[in-house]
């Protein structure tokens, strides 16, 4: 991924739906586009607290291939970097 998770439409794609398909079977399973991405977004912190993962094998499970932009992305989501996080964390 670049800065960013996928968004609705290339995920939709990826699934070989329409964004409106997909948007309503998330809706039916009682869940959303964007509540997902918080739960991806919080096990990043729960991967950080548990601290058995390097902040780069944290970044690769999420997808992230770039360092650079997961830590971008982590800070846009809790205001801190990894390191930083992890540091207060522990």
């Amino acid at each position: 991924f670049s800065s960013a998770f996928p968004s609705l439409n290339v995920t939709a794609r990826l699934f070989h739906l329409t964004p409106r398909t997909l948007h309503r079977r998330l809706l039916d399973e009682g869940s959303s586009f964007k509540e997902i991405l918080e739960q991806v977004r919080h096990l990043a912190v729960e991967y950080l607290k548990a601290g058995h993962l390097s902040i780069e094998e944290i970044a690769y499970s999420l997808g992230y291939t770039d360092m650079a932009n997961f830590r971008r992305a982590f800070k846009r989501w809790t205001g801190h970097t990894p390191s930083k996080a992890r540091e207060q964390l522990a």
